[in-house]
This record gives structure tokens, C-alpha cells and sequence, in this order.
């Protein structure tokens, strides 16, 4: 049987390297993503250490046409993409309070969270439809479905995310084709390094353990929503918001 492959968008050392290490050692290909390639050089190499065959197309997701030739890349270059994880994360300084937010802001977001993940799906979707098999997997932050102020302006894209994979899971699952959302809810550590510096008040949530996920999802198909980490800190956080002074 040949082997399936994985494309990650949006790929970096932390999420995007362990669902690329996670799937890889059930046996993947992985097509890695971004606009780095400097980078992606660095993830091929660790995977390729461990025996995982890799190769990475550089890619700017807030450009619809530069996502969908690297994917015909990665397409042309493995035969197929049988798993879309699309996961780019939107730089600190880019977000935005409900307050600050203007169109500009919020367009860049978009594009960065949904519109980027329409184009990759659009790309794949066809050789999926007609291998009647196929994943689609979208990584966000937890405020898709409990928005907090601070970071409106990633919450509002984020939301809009989490709409699109609810009903592409609603019109694809007759095809064959599954499509399901992680939330993160916290920061983002390699497992081992809980006793590192982070930010204070943050939960923290093991990169490995979202893999994990990942990889339960793509297998079982059972729900659409799965949250990795302690949730409970940003319920607080977002009822607090709510709440106000």
C-alpha cells in the first residue's frame, strides 16, 4: 500500500513538527509550509533524522495563489495530498482589542486564518472527492468559541475558522471526508519544558499532546470540536470579559 501524506500549512517547531513527527510515524509523507524556508530546511532535517520523508514548499498563506501553487507542488511532487493541517499562527503584533480593530487589521486576519484555508482547501479537494477519502484539520486558539478582548481581532478570523469547518464536515462526511477543529487553550511548550519561562496566567498546553489529538480526530471521526489543555482558565478569562469591572 503506498504511503498517504500529510500537508502542513503554516508549519513551525512547535504544533506543526509534532503533528509532522505524530503522523510521520504511522507511516506519512509530510509536505511542510510556510513562508520561511531557512526554517522549513531545519524542520526537513529533524524529520529526516527520524526516518520521516519530508520536503517543504515555501508558502505565504495571506496569498491565495502563492498557498495553492505550493500545494500543487507538494501535490505534483508525493502524488497527493491525503491529510490537510492547516495551522499558521498571526504574529503578536498584529493583534488588535475590538477597539483598535479597523478593516485593514481585520482583512489581514482573515486572510491569514480563513481565507489562506479556503485556497489550501480548494487545492486538495479534488483528488479527495474523487479518492472518496481525505482529512481536513484546522488548528486554532480556544477564543474561536470563548472570544477575549485582548485579541479580538484573531478571535473574530478564528470563529470564522471554526464556521468553515463545521460545515465543510456537514457537506464532505457523504464524500468520504472528514473535517475537524483543535482549540488550544493555552500556551504552546514542548512536553518536558514545564518548568521553562512562560507567560504568567496562561495555561500550558504540550505541542505533543495536540498531535495527539490530531491524530485521534483523523482516525475516529467522532466529533467536529476537540480542546487540548485546561480549558477552565479561559472560560475565567472570557466570563471576566463579559462580565467587565
Amino acid at each position: 500500500m503506498a504511503k498517504k501524506t500529510i500537508a502542513i500549512v503554516g508549519a513551525g517547531p512547535g504544533v506543526g513538527l509534532a503533528i509532522a513527527k505524530r503522523f510521520g510515524r504511522q507511516g506519512f509523507k509530510v509536505a511542510l509550509l510556510s513562508r520561511n524556508q531557512t526554517s522549513l530546511n531545519d524542520l526537513v532535517e529533524c524529520l529526516s533524522i527520524q526516518g520521516i520523508e519530508a520536503a517543504a514548499f515555501t508558502a505565504d498563506v495571506t496569498d491565495d495563489n502563492s498557498v495553492t501553487s505550493a500545494l500543487n507542488t507538494a501535490i505534483s511532487h508525493f502524488g497527493s495530498i491525503d491529510v490537510l493541517e492547516y495551522s499558521p499562527c498571526p504574529p503578536a503584533d498584529t493583534l488588535r482589542t475590538p477597539k483598535t480593530i479597523d478593516v485593514a487589521n481585520q482583512l489581514y486576519h482573515l486572510r491569514l486564518t480563513v481565507l489562506g484555508a479556503v485556497a489550501a482547501v480548494q487545492t486538495v479537494l479534488p483528488g479527495m472527492i474523487e479518492r472518496k477519502s481525505g482529512s481536513l484539520l484546522f488548528t486554532g486558539p480556544a477564543s474561536a468559541q470563548y472570544p477575549v478582548a485582548m485579541t479580538g481581532s484573531a478571535c473574530v478570523a478564528a470563529g470564522s475558522e471554526l464556521n468553515y469547518a463545521k460545515v465543510l464536515n456537514q457537506e464532505l462526511s457523504g464524500d468520504g471526508i472528514y473535517a475537524g477543529f483543535v482549540s488550544i487553550c493555552g500556551w504552546v511548550i514542548q512536553k518536558g519544558d514545564e518548568n521553562g519561562t512562560h507567560p504568567s496566567g496562561l495555561p500550558l498546553v504540550a505541542a505533543q499532546d495536540v498531535a495527539d489529538i490530531h491524530w485521534d480526530l483523523h482516525v475516529k471521526r467522532d466529533r467536529v470540536e476537540a480542546f487540548a489543555g485546561d480549558l477552565a482558565p479561559l472560560l475565567k478569562l472570557a466570563n471576566a470579559t463579559v462580565a467587565g469591572p
